[in-house]
């Protein structure tokens, strides 16, 4: 019924914890798609013992392409109705995660995703703040243009819905989740649960300048593109254009 889809890329040091998290889960009709892309470090090393379990499946990119191939790859792969994402350094802290969000999609056929709130979690593992988003889908697209509110490694969505719209988008790296949000809330219901299932880890530092001016360049011509179907457009696209001017400035300012 569920494949859980883990996309990762020298993580050694974490995807350990993510896998025992979905082990861990009461819902047990899973399977485990791995797809590593090209890692350099010892992640094949960590993954084989668990590879004794005929549920979890380990393929890797014969080189590093990138996170959306990746995640493509991953969903071709997945034989399951629902896909349930998790990234390699982040960790499923409810064990039942899994078990609340199959009954909800199968409960309500008109919706195609629903995700969680998270806790976020420095390198080490330690709790830093909770963090809360909005649950019922009109609270959620009256917002997502402003900001992307569902966190990635909380959600299930149902496949057939998302590769109908055609996955990931192999040009929007980085942001290829916000991408496909904006446009499965274009066809369809989304929601969040209340739950904390998510630890979300907070990387310091891993982003370039020069990386996160592109990423919001491109979150501008999203919200552009995704205008006639959320409202609120107006707010939200002056709000996008101020941060990428700042930050054009401070880009401006640092080589100067």
């Amino acid at each position: 019924m569920i494949s859980v889809n883990i996309a990762t890329y020298n993580r050694s040091l974490y995807i350990k914890e993510a896998i025992d998290s979905v082990l861990a889960q009461s819902y047990k009709n899973w399977e485990l798609i791995i797809v590593d892309d090209g890692s350099t470090d010892n992640t094949n090393v960590v993954i084989a013992p668990y590879l004794k379990d005929p549920r979890i499946k380990y393929f890797k990119n014969e080189t590093n392409k990138n996170i959306s191939f990746t995640r493509n790859r991953a969903l071709s792969l997945s034989q399951g109705e629902f896909i349930a994402i998790l990234d390699s350094d982040d960790v499923w802290n409810d064990i039942d995660k899994l078990a609340k969000q199959i009954t909800f999609l199968q409960k309500n056929p008109s919706y195609s995703l629903i995700g969680t709130n998270a806790v976020a979690i420095d390198p080490a593992g330690k709790p830093l703040r909770d963090l809360n988003v909005p649950l019922s889908d009109s609270e959620i697209k009256r917002v997502i243009l402003s900001k992307n509110v569902i966190f990635h490694s909380s959600v299930m969505y149902r496949k057939d819905t998302v590769v109908d719209l055609g996955a990931y988008n192999l040009a929007l790296n980085g942001i290829e989740d916000y991408d496909l949000w904006l446009r499965l809330g274009a066809v369809s219901r989304l929601a969040n649960l209340s739950d904390r299932s998510l630890l979300y880890r907070i990387h310091g530092g891993n982003i370039s300048l020069t990386d996160r001016l592109h990423l919001m360049r491109i979150n501008v011509e999203l919200v552009k593109q995704s205008r006639k179907s959320y409202p609120h457009f107006f707010r939200a696209i002056i709000r996008r254009q101020i941060r990428l001017w700042i930050y054009q400035l401070i880009s401006f300012l640092k080589r100067n």
